[in-house]
């Protein structure tokens, strides 16, 4: 996959979205000049006439978006298949080792909902599965979308995005024998916890030393004395900083040998431009790319995800 294969593929898609609508606005400019004199002989009144034209209209615009849906699907979905194929998938093997990348796949809600600590909600969708190592740390991302059905009192129902960004997934040789919950205080997408799965231990609330890190966090823990093991000052000095950063959109998790992280950023990440009239800037593309790509290696680097305190005894 080449630049030029991209671009080629960005120019057919556009084009022939271009042509569909121009034809569908050639239609209803037709349909217009044809009826107008129609409604004016037969003495038609102002109402009749403007509620004529508007109908026209909208099942043109209807019309415009069934056959373009159609007719250019498969050619969006070729030119998004070779923009990650060249941007995503290429910045991604040069940062990580053991890659596998799928802009299509997800992480499975099962897989979230498994661990009792997300709430997978009524609508979930995910795409651009990564896998891989940095720093020989193992990873797992992906972007989800994640919506929850509200009823109002006349009976009306909605459905209301609960969480829309990244959860990444940090495994581990050493197993952690405790479960541990840090839920910032603008993640709505944790479930309320209960009992450990596992261990048939009850989680609790928990506070630290730091009054600081409390107000800044929802802290749920199996064992106050086993968390403690985890947050050292040094560490609850950086997951204070990120969760700055993400104005308390965040969520760590402890549970087994993972570290969960979810990220609601209102961000989907390793996509292309959404204008697509415009020749694609490689640069600035490939920039993009990076930036989304540095949010996992921040998070390995500024917790220290390698250290000794993540590997096997």
């Amino acid at each position: 996959m080449t630049f030029q294969d991209v671009e080629a593929a960005r120019s057919v898609y556009y084009q022939k979205r271009k042509t569909i609508w121009t034809t569908i606005c050639i239609i209803a400019a037709i349909l217009v000049c044809v009826f107008t004199p129609i409604l004016i002989a037969s003495n038609s009144t102002f109402m009749t006439f403007y509620s004529t034209i508007i109908v026209i209209t909208f099942i043109s615009f209807i019309v415009g978006i069934i056959v373009s849906s159609i007719s250019i699907k498969p050619l969006a979905a070729n030119y998004r298949k070779a923009y990650k194929a060249y941007f995503v998938e290429k910045n991604l093997q040069a940062v990580f080792t053991d890659l596998f990348y799928s802009h299509e796949q997800g992480i499975d809600s099962k897989l979230l909902a498994a661990t009792g600590m997300i709430n997978t909600g009524d609508v979930y969708s995910s795409n651009d599965y990564t896998t891989g190592r940095y720093k020989n740390v193992l990873f797992t991302q992906a972007d989800v979308s994640i919506a929850v059905e509200q009823t109002d009192s006349d009976g009306d129902t909605t459905y209301v995005n609960i969480f829309f960004g990244r959860f990444m997934i940090f495994e581990f040789p050493k197993k952690f024998n405790f479960k541990l919950e840090i839920v910032g205080k603008k993640f709505y997408a944790y479930r309320k916890p209960g009992k450990n799965s596992t261990t048939g231990r009850k989680m609790q609330k928990i506070s630290t030393e730091s009054n600081e890190f409390n107000d800044s966090f929802r802290i749920f823990g199996e064992d106050g004395f086993e968390a403690y093991y985890i947050l050292d000052p040094a560490f609850m000095v950086k997951m204070m900083d990120i969760n700055t950063c993400y104005n308390g959109k965040i969520f760590f998790g402890f549970v087994d040998n993972r570290l969960i992280i979810g990220l609601n950023d209102g961000k989907d990440s390793f996509e292309p431009p959404k204008k697509i009239s415009q020749p694609i800037d490689e640069t600035k593309e490939n920039q993009k790319i990076s930036s989304d790509i540095k949010v996992i290696t921040d998070f390995v680097d500024q917790l220290s995800l390698s250290r000794g305190l993540f590997k096997q005894n």
